[in-house]
């Protein structure tokens, strides 16, 4: 399939041949040629400054993200305002590979090296294009990769980090649409994506950024939906109450402690053999005991939910004992 650049660049050798045509026709005829020749030459200088730069990133990235809002409006946005957006995609991001990691039937983690790439800027809001590293290519510090990690858990973290640009569609006005558990039935990948989502949408503090429209470039897929304030709103309450009615069955689960992520009030265990992980959502009450069991063997009791396949995946903890 042609990518942007390939079409900027038919578009470019098509308003040449009618530039040529125009200027062959002013000659015999006598006209100056700087009026004719005007109007290409803006549409030409439209075309290398302005699409040609959208064109590169997009060919290069995984992952576009077109923010929009007051503080992007103009072709100079504070220096803050950017480099708060691109942390906080790399925060999502990162957390999305380390809590997949915790999720694998091994026990695996997600290096500190394998880091996205910022394939690109653009103009047109704030335009953040992000690609994730293959297996095998190197990184600034001249490290492999991917390198030691099972072509499973990189191709699940990808599809994750794929899949972002679907919740905002999936998000029906103030109700938890059943399109969600049907597009991620396993719960714990649904919640890490949708926590994901929920650091990603512009909240209220961002007073720059109002939109956030994410895509996949070369997936096919509907017309974008943005992330907004509300969106960030709903998926809060989302998360704190996750699918209440699929949390009906309770019992307790021994394994040890790995990421913890403290924002989201969410940690994984593994237990021993090879288990598949189960990621925990505790409250603001055990926030002190879950920081004091990072490694530690613990015992997690609460109602959960399961994958199709009967394994329980998603726990709501209500009680959390530290074992050794």
């Amino acid at each position: 399939m042609a990518g942007w650049i390939a079409d900027i660049e038919a578009k470019a050798r098509i308003i040449h041949l009618e530039l040529q045509a125009a200027m062959e026709l002013a000659k015999p005829m006598g006209h100056d040629p700087d009026p004719i020749a005007a109007p290409y030459l803006h549409r030409l200088a439209k075309l290398y400054r302005d699409d040609f730069a959208l064109a590169c990133l997009v060919d290069h990235s995984d992952l576009v993200a077109s923010f929009r809002g007051p503080g992007v409006l103009n072709h100079e946005p504070p220096m803050s305002l950017v480099t708060a957006t691109i942390n906080k995609l790399h925060r999502s991001i990162q957390q999305i590979a380390k809590s997949m990691a915790g999720l694998e039937e091994q026990a695996v983690s997600w290096p500190e090296h394998l880091e996205p790439r910022l394939s690109g800027l653009a103009q047109g809001g704030l335009v953040v294009g992000i690609r994730l590293p293959r297996p095998g290519e190197l990184n600034s510090q001249g490290l492999v990769a991917a390198d030691g990690l099972s072509e499973g858990l990189y191709q699940a973290v990808r599809d994750a980090f794929l899949s972002l640009p679907e919740v905002p569609r999936l998000i029906e006005s103030d109700t938890f649409s059943d399109s969600i558990c049907a597009r991620f039935p396993d719960p714990a990948i649904r919640d890490t994506v949708l926590v994901a989502a929920h650091r990603l949408a512009p909240s209220s503090g961002d007073l720059g950024i109002s939109e956030l429209v994410l895509s996949c470039p070369g997936k096919a897929e509907e017309a974008p939906v943005p992330l907004t304030r509300s969106s960030h709103d709903f998926l809060s309450l989302l998360l704190r109450e996750p699918s209440n009615n699929k949390l009906t069955t309770t019992d307790s689960f021994v394994g040890v402690v790995g990421e913890i992520d403290g924002d989201a009030l969410r940690f994984g265990i593994r237990s021993a053999g090879k288990q598949p992980g189960i990621r925990c959502i505790y409250g603001e009450h055990d926030r002190a005991i879950v920081q004091e069991s990072l490694n530690c063997s613990v015992r997690v009791s609460g109602s959960y939910e399961a994958a199709p396949n009967d394994q329980p995946r998603l726990v709501a903890v209500e009680r959390i004992e530290i074992l050794r």
